[in-house]
Formats: structure tokens, C-alpha cells, sequence
């Protein structure tokens, strides 16, 4: 068995923790996100089954060769015949009376094709089974999050100078994936949003050929995935002179987003968060013009625990990603969001997205 990181070592004890496995017990894992976080491996077709003794990477001779060059941690197994034969057998041969199944992530033909090949065994399905692990970040993952989030700054900060009159907002969401590229990201989080006066209303608008005029506020939201660690970020921006309404709806949403990310404590709850930016919005007679959830979590993947919304009860803890991003949406009018990546530390937030966050004006000659 591979021993090359102390990280996947130390996140599999947990995992087996948190299950408290042993040598009758097991976890079967689908999921790619989870199985790089354990291993570090990367392939489209992947098991992973984890005991109280053994870790087993189980995939076909596409990554046979691969698994090796990128040490990954675990012990390959080999499917020679057929994924769900061998996964029978390997579990049948380890003597395991009970294997847990991710019940938002297995898929119920993999649960019928091994109930079905293994009668004896007792498979329980249970919620989440990776979020509480995932959900708190460990020294490497913090490393990689906060040179993504300056990485992300440092894009944002070269694409204001593309922004000009008549460029379409499908040109400059593509300017963004280039930048992103350049400052050495593999991909995008999602696609990136540039969305110019009313399209800004809508909060998961599609850039599309509408072309930048005078006086336009334009809302821009990327990210990207640097060393397999999603980033996240939003400023609205304005080219030309805005009005004094702009200027006033956009101050009292900052105000409130600052507010919010100087409220974090460890130990409040997420909904508690997500209040404390929609009662100072309330207070700002902007309330009912924010209609989704203050933030997320991020990683791996763009969206992932914790959840800060009206309905989250999870814990805030040290060591925990999240995006703070209150919004609010004028129909056929505009829209206004500032996002930060946060990072919880000694109690409090600390912004990933280190980029002034005060109305930036662009002006044209």
C-alpha cells in the first residue's frame, strides 16, 4: 500500500471514525470527488472500498498504469471480468456482513447488482457520508484554496481591461476562460457569467450577444479549478456613470455582505448566517429582492457543505470554505451580487478574495 500522502491517510482513519468500521464493515464509494479525496486518484470509471484495515482502489486497465504514476494511495484492485463480479467477489472474500452506500451519490443500479450477487451482505444506504469531512478542510487543501482565490483576484483584475463598449457578454465570458487558463487553472468552476443591465436580473443568466453599451452596470461571476480545487467569485461593475439609485441599492448591499462575513463565529449555525444578511437587507428595504441562499461551500466541487441558507442547521466550524454572496435581482432591470471565499479561522472569516469591493466605474474615452 501507497503511503505517499499523510493527508489521505489521516482523512480515511476519520472516515472510518466517523462509520466506525471494522473488519466486518466497508464503504463503498462512486463518487469521483470523494475517491480523489481519499487516493488522489483521477479516472472516469472508479470504486472505491474502504474497511477497517484495507483501502481498495478498484478500477479496469485503462488506470492500471496510471495509478501508479500518480501514487495514488490505496491498494489497486483489478477488474478483470465485470465491475459488479468483482466487487462481489473482493467484498465476499473480505467477509463483510455490511457495507454503507452514500444514498445521494450510489446509483440504484449498483445497488441491485451487488444486493443481488450478495444476499448475505447487509447494505445500508446513509446520507452524506463524505460531507463532514469534506466540509472541513485540512492544511493542503487550505494551501490550494487560498493561492486559487489569488489566482482568481489576479484574472478579475486583468479582465477589467477588456471590458469596453460593444464587446458582447458571450465575448468577455470567454475572455475570462482564457485569462483563467493563462494564470494556470485546468478549467472552469462553471461557466463564466458576464451579464450586462437587465440580464444581470437574472442570478444564473447565460452571457449571450448582447452588446456592452454607455451606462451599463454588468455582473460578473467566474471561477476556476486549480489542482482540482474549484474557486468562486462575483463583482458587479459599472461602465459609465451610474445614477444615484444604482449607487445607493449597490452601497447597502455591500454594507450587508460586510456585515455578514464579520458576523461569522464558529459554532452558529448556517441559518443563523443567512439571517443576519437578510434581516440587514430587510433593514434596507431591499429584502424581498434576495431570493437565494447567502453562500456555499466549495472544493472539490463548486457546491458542496456547508450550505448557508434559511434552512441550514449545520455547524460553522475552523477550517471551513465558503462563499458569501448576497444578491439582489430588479426584473428587467438589474441585478447586483459581491461574492467573497471565505475561510473560517480562530472563530472568524477570513476573505480568500482579498479585491476592494467598493463601485468600480469604468470610463471610456
Amino acid at each position: 500500500m501507497k503511503q505517499n500522502c499523510l493527508s489521505y491517510s489521516n482523512r480515511i482513519e476519520k472516515l472510518r471514525e466517523i462509520l466506525s468500521l471494522d473488519d466486518k464493515k466497508g464503504v463503498l464509494l462512486s463518487d469521483l470527488k470523494d475517491i480523489f479525496f481519499f487516493t488522489g486518484f483521477k479516472g472516469t470509471k472508479v470504486f472505491l472500498l474502504i474497511t477497517g484495515k484495507n483501502v481498495f482502489l478498484i478500477t479496469d486497465f485503462r488506470y492500471f498504469e496510471k495509478f501508479f504514476k500518480d501514487n495514488c494511495y490505496g491498494e489497486l484492485f483489478k477488474v478483470q471480468s465485470s465491475y459488479f463480479d468483482d466487487i462481489a467477489g473482493l467484498i465476499f472474500s473480505l467477509k463483510l456482513k455490511e457495507v454503507f452506500l452514500d444514498e445521494s451519490k450510489i446509483t440504484c443500479e449498483v445497488f441491485n447488482e451487488l444486493s443481488s450477487r450478495l444476499p448475505e451482505v447487509s447494505f445500508q444506504f446513509k446520507k452524506s457520508i463524505t460531507s463532514e469531512l469534506r466540509s472541513i478542510k485540512d492544511f493542503e487543501e487550505i494551501e490550494i484554496l487560498r493561492e486559487g482565490a489569488q489566482k482568481t483576484v489576479s484574472v478579475f483584475e486583468k479582465f477589467l481591461s477588456f471590458i469596453e463598449i460593444g464587446k458582447t457578454e458571450r465575448e468577455l465570458a470567454d475572455t475570462l476562460f482564457f485569462l483563467l487558463k493563462e494564470e494556470g487553472f485546468t478549467s472552469v468552476s462553471f461557466p463564466p457569467m458576464v451579464l450586462f443591465g437587465k440580464n444581470s436580473s437574472m442570478p444564473h443568466g447565460e452571457p449571450s450577444n448582447t452588446p456592452l453599451t454607455e451606462n451599463t452596470p454588468v455582473l460578473i461571476d467566474f471561477g476556476g479549478i486549480y489542482k482540482e480545487y474549484c474557486t468562486d467569485f462575483t463583482r458587479t461593475v459599472f461602465l459609465g456613470v451610474p445614477n444615484s439609485s444604482f449607487v445607493n441599492i449597490y452601497d447597502k448591499l455591500l454594507r450587508c455582505q460586510k456585515e455578514a462575513i464579520q458576523h461569522v463565529r464558529t459554532g452558529m449555525k448556517g441559518f443563523q448566517l443567512d439571517a443576519i444578511a437578510r434581516q440587514c437587507l430587510e433593514k434596507q428595504s431591499l429584502g424581498e429582492f434576495f431570493k437565494h441562499s447567502l453562500g456555499h461551500g466549495i472544493g472539490l466541487d463548486i457546491h458542496e457543505p456547508p450550505v448557508i441558507s434559511p434552512f441550514s442547521d449545520i455547524i460553522i466550524e475552523n477550517n471551513m470554505v465558503f462563499t458569501i454572496e448576497p444578491g439582489v435581482y430588479f426584473e428587467g432591470n438589474f441585478g447586483i451580487r459581491i461574492e467573497d471565499m471565505v475561510i473560517v479561522k480562530n472563530g472568524l472569516a477570513n476573505v480568500l478574495t482579498d479585491f476592494p469591493k467598493e463601485l468600480i466605474l469604468i470610463r471610456q474615452e
